[in-house]
Formats: structure tokens, C-alpha cells, sequence
């Protein structure tokens, strides 16, 4: 470990759930993170509807937040969808403060973000 102060990674995993990419992001979403997350969900989200699985982040800032709110208008620009599983203490205090739990579609768990049908009416 090099000396100084050590940042924490973000690690991206992505798989698919009847329908929707799930994108399971875990360690910390920040300035320095975000292109990590960005990528991804550019190469990953070749749909119109995602889920992030926010279980295992610890941290995110307002770039993070940033990318997240710009997906979700992108996906419902298209006709789509970007739901939220599993907001941490931290991230959902973050969601609180910047009064954006009522614009993001929050789930308690990615089982439940995905078993709301992609087809229900809007």
C-alpha cells in the first residue's frame, strides 16, 4: 500500500434480473470514482431499465449523486426506468439532504426493485 492517503475502490458487478441490468456497486462513489461507475453503466445498461444495488457503498459525494440523477433522467427519457436497492445510512442521508428520494425510485432490496414489473404502466 503506497503511502498517503489511501483511497477506497469502487467495485462495479452487473448481471441481469428478469429483465433489468442490475449494476451492484460497492466502496465509495466520489469524484475520483465516478468515470469507474460512468463506464459502466455506458457499456453495461444497453436497455431502458437498470437497478443500482447500492448495498455495499459506503460513500458517495454530489458528483456521485450527480451521475446517478443524470441516469435516471436519461433512462425516463427513453421510456425507462433507473430504480435504487439498498441505500446504506450514509448515501441515504445524502438522498435526504439533496430532497431527491422522492424523484429516485427507491427499493429496500434489489429482489423488489426487479419484481415490480418493467412492463407496469407509467
Amino acid at each position: 500500500m503506497a503511502e498517503g492517503t489511501a483511497t477506497m475502490e469502487l467495485n462495479v458487478g452487473s448481471e441481469v434480473q428478469r429483465g433489468w441490468r442490475v449494476l451492484v456497486v460497492a466502496g465509495e462513489l466520489d469524484i475520483d470514482t465516478v468515470p469507474v461507475l460512468a463506464a459502466r453503466l455506458d457499456s453495461d445498461v444497453t436497455g431502458t431499465h437498470a437497478v443500482l444495488d447500492l448495498s455495499g457503498l459506503q460513500f458517495m459525494d454530489s458528483t456521485g449523486l450527480a451521475l446517478v440523477l443524470e441516469w435516471h433522467r436519461k433512462l425516463a427519457d427513453a421510456g425507462g426506468q433507473l430504480r435504487i436497492a439498498s441505500v446504506q445510512g450514509p448515501v441515504r442521508r445524502l438522498f435526504e439532504l439533496a430532497d431527491v428520494a422522492g424523484v429516485l425510485s427507491l427499493h429496500d432490496t434489489v429482489d423488489l426493485a426487479v419484481q415490480a414489473s418493467a412492463e407496469t404502466p407509467r
